[in-house]
C-alpha cells in the first residue's frame, strides 16, 4: 500500500477541513473520516473533484434534505463501490425490477414512479416544443447539462427534484406542470 503526504495536495483541503471541525468526535467517527480518507486518496483526479463537489452539496445549507440524502448516497458508492453480480455498480432498472420482486408495495411505488417519469418527459418535451426551445437552449438556460436532459427526455434517468425546480424556473411554468404531484413531494 502507497502513502500520500496530504500536505503536499492543497486539493485535500477541503475535505481536510471537513475532518478537522470534527476532532471532538468519537474514535468510531475518526476511524470512518479515517477510511473515507483513505479511499479519497486512492481516487483520480477527476473522481476526487467530483467528491470535492459531493461534500460542498451536503455540507451546504441551502441544500435540502432529500438531495443530501442522495448526495451522500452518491458520494458512498463512489469512494466504496460495491460489486452485483461481480460488476461495479446496479442499473437503476435493474434494482427496480429487483425491488418489485421483494413486495407489492415496492411494486406499486415503482409503477407509480414509472407514470410519474414518462409524464415527466412528456410535459418537459411539450413545454419546451411550446417554447421553441430545444436542448442545448434549455441546458443553457437551466444549468443543466444536455446529455442530462436527453437522458431524462428518453428516460433513462430521472431527475432530482432541484432539476424539475430548474426546468421549471427556466420554461417559466411551475414545477408541478412538469412532475405530477411535486408540491406534496
Amino acid at each position: 500500500m502507497s502513502t500520500i503526504d496530504i500536505s503536499t495536495k492543497p486539493e485535500f483541503m477541503s475535505v481536510v477541513k471537513l475532518f478537522n471541525s470534527h476532532l471532538g468526535s468519537t474514535r468510531e467517527e475518526l476511524l470512518l473520516a479515517a477510511k473515507f480518507l483513505h479511499a479519497y486518496t486512492e481516487c483520480s483526479d477527476a473522481i476526487q473533484a467530483g467528491i470535492r463537489d459531493m461534500i460542498g452539496i451536503v455540507v451546504n445549507e441551502a441544500t435540502d434534505a432529500d438531495d443530501r440524502a442522495m448526495t451522500l448516497a452518491t458520494l458512498a458508492d463512489a469512494l466504496f463501490p460495491h460489486l452485483h453480480e461481480g460488476k461495479l455498480g446496479l442499473d437503476l432498472e435493474q434494482a427496480e425490477q429487483m425491488g418489485s420482486q421483494a413486495s407489492e408495495e415496492m411494486r406499486t411505488a415503482v409503477e407509480e414512479l414509472d407514470r410519474e417519469e414518462a409524464a415527466f418527459a412528456d410535459r418537459l418535451s411539450e413545454a419546451m416544443k411550446e417554447r421553441s426551445m430545444n436542448q442545448v437552449q434549455l441546458a443553457e438556460v437551466s444549468g443543466v447539462g444536455q446529455p442530462a436532459i436527453s437522458n431524462m427526455l428518453k428516460r433513462r434517468c430521472r431527475p432530482q427534484r432541484r432539476t424539475i425546480i430548474r426546468f421549471a424556473d427556466a420554461l417559466k411554468v411551475s414545477p408541478e406542470d412538469l412532475w405530477p404531484g411535486f408540491s406534496s413531494q
